[in-house]
């Protein structure tokens, strides 16, 4: 598997499980939390190189 496949496939992984999420929780729980995530701090900004 190379470099390309191997970022496919995670990437397909991640949509799976946050569809998952999705099912499970519903959007607009997610949305919940990501605005108190947020609040919290939430992920770091990406610095551009």
């Amino acid at each position: 598997m190379n470099r390309t496949e191997l970022k496919q496939f995670t990437s397909w992984l991640g949509k799976r499980s946050y569809a998952a999420r999705v099912e499970r929780l519903g959007i607009e729980r997610i949305r919940k939390i990501a605005r108190e995530n947020g609040k919290k701090g939430g992920r770091p900004r990406r610095e551009k190189a």
